[in-house]
């Protein structure tokens, strides 16, 4: 039996790591591009000296891991600097996430859901038998995003700001979620989709 593979998406603050959280209790194997893009910066792996020569020693921290939230500013005042980073990463996080699909033991369900914040930008539609959207509202977004990041709302909006337009995602993917907070809610909803999929599949 194949692997049955769903691309979970959406904007910052939509809840896509909650959404797998859901998916994980489920009974799928979960897996999260930003993990795995931490692993393939890590010292010795082949991107990290990448990293450090496009950015330089200032993005170094403590026992030689790299320092994202340093990054995370460069590229937010630097677009170029921004691109080249896509540039070095995105093969090796696309290459490491196949690898992380096809060697999980997949216990419980032969399927997976992998939070995939770039899916549609980065064209990987083709990675998944199906994509789902996490959507909120525009000021919920920013208000979990300045909670969370510690950047306040301007800081927020401008984060949205560098990323695919909500709606288009939205028209895009083959499913979508509105996530307004409530987990019970949401893990219903998605409890729901997954028995149509299963079902389809």
């Amino acid at each position: 039996m194949t692997i049955f593979r769903i691309g979970v998406t959406g904007s910052a603050g939509s809840g896509k790591s909650l959404v797998c959280q859901c998916f994980e209790t489920l009974g799928l194997e979960v897996f999260d591009c930003d993990r795995i893009a931490r692993q393939v910066v890590a010292p010795g792996q082949p991107a990290y000296d990448k990293v450090v020569d496009l950015f330089g020693a200032k993005v170094v921290g403590p026992e030689r891991i790299l320092d994202r939230t340093s990054m995370r500013q460069i590229i937010l005042e630097d677009p170029a600097k921004r691109v080249a980073l896509e540039k070095i990463l995105h093969p090796e996080i696309i290459r490491e996430m196949v690898r992380q699909m096809e060697a999980a033991p997949y216990k419980r369900e032969k399927a997976c859901a992998v939070e995939v914040p770039l899916l549609f930008e980065l064209g990987m539609e083709a990675c998944f038998d199906t994509t789902l959207v996490v959507t909120a509202g525009q000021g919920t977004l920013e208000k979990r995003i300045a909670a969370r990041d510690g950047v306040g709302r301007d800081g927020a909006r401008q984060m949205l700001a560098l990323q695919m337009d909500q709606e288009e995602k939205r028209r895009r993917a083959d499913h979508v979620i509105e996530n307004t907070g409530r987990t019970s809610e949401l893990f219903e909803k998605l409890e729901i989709l997954y028995k149509k999929l299963v079902k389809t599949a």
